[in-house]
């Protein structure tokens, strides 16, 4: 079983699952959205999480049973990878990937409405995203006795991640003292441009890029 889930070919179809999920879960939501307000969905300004609050987002279902299903395939991915390159630092990205995948598949199970747990697992999957792809990165880049299963040209593309994830967790930060508050929108005045929700869109896109460029590379 580990030796057949070693396969990179098996990565790469896993991961393709994954980002068909991550996309779906994102589009058809975000396309029926009417908001409290009546406003429609705008990357400017709305949460990724906004799509799956029950009794505002008219699709919720569709938007947290997705993020469920890329949570799985983001644990079987890693896992896929972990096992099929060489190293401690792929281990090591296996590791952070399985916690990356279950905080994921969390928020599908805790949507926006039941904040406290939900702000948990967003925490949880936006911590571990950012070790994944670094460790993950720097086995691609660094592989043990040159055994360079994929081109280490594709270890820089997780720069872009690393990049996005370290700027919301800055943004994260920067709100500490309310964070079971800082994801949430009720009662607040939603600005036209918010920087804090498109540093998050901006960490699910680069997270989907990566995953898309490396099941891609390793076929």
């Amino acid at each position: 079983m580990l030796e057949w889930l070693g396969n990179l070919t098996v990565f790469r179809v896993i991961g393709l699952i994954g980002v068909f999920f991550g996309l779906l879960g994102v589009i058809l939501p975000g396309v029926v959205y009417r908001g409290r307000d009546g406003e429609k969905y705008s990357f400017l300004n709305h949460f990724i999480s906004e799509l799956g609050e029950r009794g505002v987002s008219r699709w919720a279902w569709i938007f947290n049973l997705s993020i469920f299903f890329s949570g799985l395939a983001v644990v079987l991915a890693t896992i896929s990878l972990g096992l099929g390159l060489p190293g401690f630092l792929a281990k090591l990205g296996m590791l952070f990937g399985v916690v990356t995948g279950v905080g994921l598949m969390m928020v599908g199970i805790f949507p926006m409405d039941n904040i406290k747990p939900h702000f948990s697992a967003a925490v949880t999957f936006f911590r571990g995203g950012l070790l994944m792809v670094l460790a993950f990165s720097l086995a691609i880049l660094f592989p043990p006795q040159n055994e360079d299963l994929i081109s280490r040209f594709y270890g820089l593309v997780g720069l872009i991640p690393v990049a996005a994830f370290a700027t919301f967790l800055g943004l994260m930060w920067n709100v500490r003292d309310k964070v079971d508050q800082s994801l949430s929108t009720e009662q607040v005045k939603r600005p036209r441009v918010w920087s804090f929700a498109i540093s998050e869109w901006s960490v699910y896109f680069s997270i989907i890029i990566w995953i898309l460029v490396l099941s891609l590379a390793s076929g």
